[in-house]
């Protein structure tokens, strides 16, 4: 397996790892479900360096019990022999601490190392907080209804991991149990764990966001914070209810939903919000131009609308002293938010930052063009919160300077895809491209004669 990026093609992996399923799950069977998730691929200019990360969700029928259950693994993929040498490296980021190395397995044949969730070999304390009995010596128990109040008082934990990206955080959903057996009692809550201390700070801002504003504003929730759990570095935060905004959103709901997306974000956008990382202009520049310098290199077809494209990122670069510097999202998208009742909930302040607020408008209408959401809805949504938007916030809201933001970000989801590697990379790279060098991008948001022609 020469071409490293065999190890993202769920076809060739499933058939790989059937080989090696017995060694892997002992008492384990057939394959029933493959997916690959959460793929990292990192070229380099010296090609045995050249690496590749992913995670592989498999569905697995017992040999014995013939039940499924399902099985995560994470693999790290090289060139040249260098997944002896990745040993050697974790071996020595170990020295010196008390956390056990993670167990991997060494495929010499493929140059690859593989982990069996939960083991990571980032995050050493993942099978603690990850396993139903253990964890309940670290539960959140001062902000638990009455009743919980140790670890002797919970019957059972149900766990269910609903995001999981190796070798950074795991987001997991427990559903604890107590009480008598005749008045039973249930809650739902979840636990973020993080590879180090940074769920600390992740914490605070939840803490601050919620003691602020919750009850403000009757169509804006705030996650609740429960605790934070240093040992397993967790951050617990209560179950919020609701489906995500995009499987309800449509032509009825829209203009009220994106009303209240708007008023959310601006009340994170007005906040005193402190200890945030700041993200300059010539920052992004910075990180931009290597973006790029990659995909020129990966896609050489797109090597003269790329140099236009830099060249009008550069030229038409916003003033700096024209841009309220205010806390932000950074990565604001539609899959942070859950409607409820026409609520919406809004978390994961994770990237936090402080910045361009505008960058957070931008990035969630960009956002729109990557989810199953008609185009005319999408426009609509996009012009119903740019109108919102500006009602709401204290400072100009220019198109252009979300227009700047918005290419930026088509040419970040044009990375992304390549990093991420899916079935016919360059043609969807080239695609995004395209969007990021449309000439007329965004003039139609306060054009509302534009609008309804493109509904037609």
């Amino acid at each position: 397996m020469r071409d490293i990026t065999k190890f993202a093609d769920p076809a060739v992996m499933k058939a790989v790892l059937t080989e090696r399923l017995p060694l892997l799950c002992p008492g384990s069977g057939a394959i029933t479900s493959f997916q690959v998730q959460h793929v990292r691929y990192f070229p380099k200019k010296k090609s045995e360096d050249t690496r590749l990360a992913a995670c592989y969700h498999l569905g697995v029928r017992d040999s014995d019990l013939q039940r499924e259950r399902t099985v995560i693994l994470y693999c790290k993929a090289f060139r040249g022999g260098h997944s002896q040498r990745e040993i050697h490296t974790l071996a020595q980021q170990r020295a010196g601490t008390e956390a056990l190395p993670a167990t991997s397995h060494h495929f010499r044949d493929l140059d690859l190392l593989l982990w069996v969730f939960p083991e990571d070999p980032a995050i050493p304390h993942l099978p603690e907080a990850s396993d139903p009995e253990r964890v309940t010596a670290h539960l959140p128990y001062s902000s638990l209804p009455k009743g919980l109040d140790g670890p002797g008082d919970v019957r059972s934990v149900e766990v269910q991991i609903i995001n999981y990206r190796p070798e950074l955080r795991c987001t997991t959903r427990y559903d604890l149990h107590w009480g008598a057996a005749d008045q039973p009692q249930h809650l739902t809550i979840f636990g973020k764990t993080f590879r180090s201390g940074e769920g600390r700070d992740v914490y605070a801002r939840s803490e601050y966001l919620w003691t602020r504003f919750s009850g403000v504003e009757d169509d804006v929730i705030f996650a609740q914070p429960l605790g934070y759990t240093s040992a397993v570095q967790t951050l617990w935060q209560l179950g919020v209810e609701g489906a995500p905004l995009c499987c309800v959103i449509g032509e009825n709901n829209c203009d009220s939903y994106l009303r209240t997306v708007a008023k959310g974000l601006a009340m994170i956008h007005h906040s005193d919000l402190a200890g945030l990382p700041t993200w300059t202009l010539d920052e992004h520049l910075t990180e931009l131009d290597k973006k790029i310098e990659k995909l020129h290199r990966a896609v050489p077809s797109l090597a003269k609308e790329l140099e236009l494209l830099t060249q009008r990122i550069h030229r038409d670069l916003p003033n700096p002293s024209d841009i309220p510097l205010r806390p932000m999202y950074w990565d604001f998208h539609v899959n942070q938010l859950l409607a409820q009742d026409g609520k919406l909930a809004f978390f994961d302040f994770d990237e936090l930052a402080i910045g361009d607020p505008l960058q957070d408008i931008a990035n969630f209408i960009v956002d729109l063009h990557f989810r199953d959401v008609r185009l005319s809805l999408a426009r609509r949504m996009a012009k119903s919160l740019y109108d919102s938007y500006r009602s709401q916030v204290k400072w100009e809201v220019p198109i252009d300077r979300i227009r700047w933001h918005a290419r930026v970000q088509f040419i970040n989801k044009a990375y992304r895809v390549y990093i991420s590697q899916p079935p016919y990379v360059k043609e969807r790279v080239e695609e995004i491209i395209h969007m990021a060098a449309q000439e007329t991008m965004l003039d139609w948001i306060d054009n509302a004669s534009l609008i309804e022609e493109m509904s037609r």
